[in-house]
């Protein structure tokens, strides 16, 4: 196989060498164009060569090599700017022929005189018709289709994920949701069993496997068993996956929508021996809502009647981003350059402010954030709660303390504690702002009554997307309450999720393209939401870790630094932004390390963070971005300005949606 693609290889390189002569006999814009693969739009070409008379229809041949097999129901598919190309659009993708197990082709008509871009992706087509993304070419500039004279056009020789000839692994990555969804069954916690007989069924020594009833077009059961270096999704074992006590085995159901809430499934248990020993029987009619806690009962295999345990199996349900269709035509979800500096990420802006020696401005407010671009931040790190009546909005607690108009307020049990979901936006603003700094009650201006726009509390997500400049790149992070290890929850959550993801989501798809933009949430399940549903932004999976400051959460996937590593690999995110109490001893760049092996970016966050000193440890030990408070009082004397202050650099993200 290795052998196969070293002469395939060098078949592309003398069909390019071809093509460069007839490079050199067009026009000096052509020849601009050739010396860099992706500069220009090819219209330098279209005028040449239309007074040579080659601008025709022409039929160019796609010729694609894979590294290995299709599964039997995955079909590949060319898709690309042009309307014969099907314009980036997934319905509209021209299907390729299978020549052999690993040789595909297809024929398009295609102006011979015009550049064109394009991509492949694997996919399948269920049975209503509708297409579903398995893989695709994720590269930051898709391949390019060069003009060719009509009596010349060969087409392209590819390799499925290689665009350059010295690339030495493909790229390519799953999908997003389209016309179907996600069902995720979580073994992620600890007590899950609660079991009857431990000599008859030993939770610590069992192998588990989620078997559809009915098998469908379209439906797939994958897992995770969350290793280092082995988190990707698979498909499972005949005889189901290991399970131990402490163990993350996260099951990854994708199933048509239109067939969804018809679909059973059973959990098997095996010995280790693989010996069935028992069963429980779901539906996803029982999956309400976007996540949840399943009850179930798991009976014997050879006495139904009885039960050998019980099982708390919680489980989130993915769907499909709710507003505009997104295309093939660019993607930043993976677009992290190595070559990037380490990042200066002004934490709320330019710091905490409900304490002590705050900063003159308020944090998450407008004026915050443009302090800490003042003093060259590169990012800055917010905060987003959705209210009652599903307005995005910027702020850091799940609630405030407030008290009514009029009311005299020298104690804080004076104070009433209410939650931004709970509040329609036009209240949100009216309301008193109160905070306990020592013991001592604080009132700051309420919304409206700030006559300074720009220092406002309670800022609108959309507000700050308009009138932040692009060159300040944004971390937005998606609040969503954790439920505690030694029980209770941060705060009470009755949004539903995906309806949370999507209303934020459409906010920065409409109104922060452009920018650098990433984003992060303690919430596991919350961050697999925001990477399933679109494929423009990069995805961070947020942790507290190994911390003395805080009670663990219970999701196992949050307790340190390598499991977050793991998780993010597992669902392909773009990395992880870990608390900074995690990397103060002596094996910190080795833990650093373990991150970059694996390709992904780590933004460190935290207390620890705030001084020159630390600021400096971090860099030097190889966090991709170190997350402090107060910009204006920690960043180096040395910097100069913003490192996306730069008219190349946001030349990169201009094409970031498609509007």
């Amino acid at each position: 196989m290795k052998r196969c693609l070293q002469l395939q290889r060098q078949v592309h390189r003398l069909c390019w060498q071809q093509r460069a002569r007839f490079y050199v006999q067009c026009a000096d814009a052509a020849a601009a164009i050739t010396a860099n693969n992706y500069g220009g739009t090819g219209n330098e070409l279209l005028e040449s060569a239309s007074l040579a008379g080659n601008c025709k229809p022409t039929m160019r041949k796609f010729n694609v090599r894979l590294e290995t097999p299709l599964a039997p129901e995955e079909q590949l598919g060319l898709t690309g700017d042009a309307k014969a190309l099907g314009e980036w659009q997934l319905s509209r993708c021209v299907p390729l022929e299978r020549l052999d197990d690993l040789t595909w082709q297809t024929n398009v008509r295609l102006q011979s005189c015009r550049q064109l871009e394009y991509r492949y992706f694997v996919y399948i087509e269920n049975a209503a018709g509708y297409k579903q993304i398995r893989r695709w070419e994720t590269h930051f500039k898709p391949r390019v289709l060069y003009p060719c004279p009509e009596q010349q056009c060969h087409g392209p020789l590819d390799v499925f994920g290689l665009t350059s000839l010295d690339e030495s692994s493909a790229q390519v990555h799953r999908g997003w949701l389209n016309h179907e969804a996600i069902v995720q069954l979580k073994f992620n916690g600890e007590k899950m069993f609660q079991v009857h007989d431990i000599e008859t069924f030993d939770p610590q020594h069992v192998q588990l496997k989620i078997v559809p009833v009915e098998e469908s077009a379209g439906l797939v059961v994958e897992y995770s068993k969350q290793l280092y270096g082995k988190s990707q999704l698979q498909l499972q074992p005949a005889y189901g996956v290991s399970y131990t006590k402490g163990d993350i085995v996260i099951f990854h159901i994708t199933l048509p929508l239109d067939r969804m809430m018809l679909q059973n499934f059973r959990l098997e248990c095996y010995s280790l021996d693989q010996e069935l020993l028992g069963s429980a029987s779901l539906s996803a009619a029982q999956l309400v809502g976007s996540e949840g806690l399943l009850q179930l009962h798991i009976k014997s295999a050879e006495r139904p009647e009885e039960t050998l345990a019980r099982l708390r199996l919680p489980y989130v349900v993915v769907q499909p981003y709710q507003y505009s269709p997104l295309d093939f035509k660019t993607t930043y979800a993976h677009y992290w350059p190595r070559s990037w500096p380490n990042l200066d990420v002004g934490h709320r802006g330019n710091g905490k402010s409900y304490i002590a020696e705050a900063p003159l401005e308020r944090e998450n407010t407008i004026a915050s954030f443009l302090s800490a671009y003042a003093h060259h931040a590169d990012m800055v790190e917010l905060d987003v709660h959705l209210t009652a009546d599903g307005i995005p909005v910027i702020y850091h607690d799940f609630g405030l303390r407030t008290a009514p108009p009029g009311k005299l307020i020298e104690k804080p049990e004076q104070l009433e504690y209410v939650l931004i979901k709970d509040i329609n936006y036009e209240l949100l603003k009216r309301l008193r702002i109160f905070s306990v700094v020592n013991g001592k009650v604080m009132e700051y201006p309420a919304h409206n009554a700030e006559p300074r726009p720009e220092h406002r509390i309670f800022p609108r997500l959309v507000d700050v997307l308009q009138q932040l400049p692009k060159s300040l790149g944004i971390d937005v992070e998606i609040k969503w309450p954790q439920r505690r290890q030694g029980g209770g929850s941060e705060a009470e959550q009755t949004i539903d999720k995906n309806f949370f993801a999507d209303r934020v989501l459409y906010e920065v798809i409409q109104f922060g393209c452009g920018r650098p933009l990433i984003f992060s949430s303690f919430d596991a399940d919350m961050c697999t939401m925001l990477r399933f549903k679109q494929n423009i932004f990069p995805v961070m999976f947020l942790t507290q870790g190994e911390t003395k400051k805080w009670q663990p959460f219970s999701d196992l996937r949050t307790r340190n630094f390598l499991a977050a590593v793991n998780n993010a690999q597992a669902f392909e995110l773009a990395g992880t932004a870990p608390h900074a109490e995690d990397f103060l001893g002596e094996n910190a760049a080795h833990l650093l390390e373990q991150a970059r092996v694996q390709g992904q970016i780590i933004v460190i966050w935290g207390d620890d963070c705030n001084s020159k000193e630390r600021v400096k440890y971090f860099t030097e030990i190889g966090a991709t971005a170190t997350c402090y408070d107060r910009s204006d009082l920690y960043i180096s004397e040395t910097k100069q300005r913003s490192f996306f202050n730069s008219s190349a650099l946001l030349a990169e993200f201009e094409a970031q949606c498609r509007m």
